[in-house]
């Protein structure tokens, strides 16, 4: 049995003798055996309630984890920050819970490691070979033009395969094909600009033209959510996507109608100053020579918060809209997910947390993430049928990790 997120199941009250048939004509008693036949039918159809995933964990016991990881991986100059990923998705994965039962990461240390060797190469390559020389750079763009895909797909195939939930294991299987199709206009978007800037380091205009094709980066962000999000499966439910690939575009319309407006406002304020000062010249500008170090500190001050509460916005509403649209267009058979992240909350959350970081130079980092995490799930729910009753599928061989440390090292989003 499939349950939607909108059936309802209703019946009725009257009295069987009132009863009327869809013409309007008075029909006869239903029988008695007929009703009792209706009433066990009636008693079989359950709309199960719906389930909040859960975290447990706190800010203090995962800074006691980040606190060693981040000491040990600097005193083993990162070698161990393979083991520390494996310790911080252990944590985050346990403390997961879903109707009383809670997730698991089954990764081992030692085949992140050799990902993540493979990431530090590539990365290298990137920042100090691209712009070594002009057919370096070509090369070097070809090959993560080609390369960028492939790791992603193993990225989600690992990810997946070693999250498990009721002794079943998650996993993916998205195509080469599609995930050329996804992510090889977002790997051509982003090292664009870094190529043109090889190739023709005396005209910065160039570099510049490259940027346009990031007026395009709604479309591939959501189509990056539909690859991840269409291809995950758990035993034997697959599940489905039905987001379409312009479902973000009106929210990053928004966001830049937004910061035009910002402009708008800062320019008519610097006007109506330069007004004042106009009108007014001769004390004020003489206040303002004699405090002015005082005056442009202040005002550094305020435009720098303003950029910082903007951007923070501007993140938190394009995160908020992507993770809601990408997880309600997802389903499984017989399994409803329903996910309501409130954006006005979120941003404050976001706001709260970049600060206290700041202030705590960075000691308060464990706490905003594990209030993130938390926040997200609370505001995650499934509708599904017995959970036990789902089977297990046959196990896939374990994907490697290089394209999960890539992942995580240029900075690609795999979260869901």
């Amino acid at each position: 049995m499939q349950i939607h997120k909108d059936a309802e199941v209703w019946l009725p009250t009257i009295p069987l003798s009132d009863y009327q048939d869809w013409t309007g004509e008075t029909s006869e008693p239903m029988p008695v055996a007929e009703v009792a036949a209706v009433a066990s039918i009636a008693n079989k159809v359950i709309i199960p309630d719906w389930q909040y995933l859960k975290f447990s964990g706190t800010g203090k016991e995962y800074f006691r984890i980040w606190i060693v990881n981040l000491c040990l991986s600097l005193a083993t100059l990162g070698i161990y920050s393979a083991w520390a990923k494996v310790r911080r998705l252990e944590y985050f994965d346990r403390n997961t819970s879903l109707a009383g039962a809670s997730f698991n990461f089954h990764g081992e240390a030692k085949t992140i490691l050799r990902g993540r060797i493979v990431a530090v190469i590539l990365l290298f390559c990137y920042h100090y070979l691209f712009t070594f020389s002009r057919n370096l750079a070509l090369t070097f763009f070809i090959v993560f033009l080609l390369g960028v895909p492939f790791m992603m797909r193993s990225a989600l195939r690992f990810r997946l395969h070693q999250t498990s939930y009721r002794g079943l294991r998650f996993q993916f299987h998205g195509s080469i094909r599609d995930a050329y199709a996804a992510y090889s206009p977002v790997a051509f978007v982003i090292l664009l600009p870094g190529l043109f800037g090889a190739l023709f380091p005396e005209e910065k205009y160039m570099a510049g033209i490259a940027f346009i094709g990031y007026l395009y980066w709604p479309w591939l962000h959501a189509r990056m959510r539909i690859y991840q999000h269409d291809n995950i499966s758990y035993g034997n439910l697959r599940a489905s996507c039905d987001m379409k690939s312009g479902a973000f575009s009106w929210s990053y319309v928004g966001v830049l109608l937004a910061l035009f407006c910002s402009v708008i406002v800062g320019i008519f304020l610097a006007s109506i100053v330069s007004v004042v000062l106009a009108k007014h010249g001769g004390s004020l500008l003489q206040y303002l020579r004699n405090t002015k170090d005082v005056f442009y500190l202040v005002l550094g001050f305020v435009m720098l918060l303003v950029t910082v509460l903007a951007a923070l916005g501007c993140l938190s509403y394009i995160q908020a809209v992507a993770w809601n649209k990408s997880w309600d267009n997802t389903s499984f058979p017989g399994v409803d997910i329903d996910s309501s992240l409130p954006y006005w909350p979120y941003w404050r959350l976001q706001v709260k947390n970049f600060f206290f970081t700041m202030f705590s130079l960075g000691l308060y980092r464990p706490f905003a993430v594990v209030a993130l995490y938390r926040f997200r799930l609370a505001h995650v729910r499934l509708r599904s049928e017995e959970l036990d009753q789902v089977q297990a599928t046959k196990k896939a061989g374990q994907a490697q990790a290089t394209g999960d440390s890539s992942a995580d090292m240029f900075g690609f989003d795999l979260s869901w």
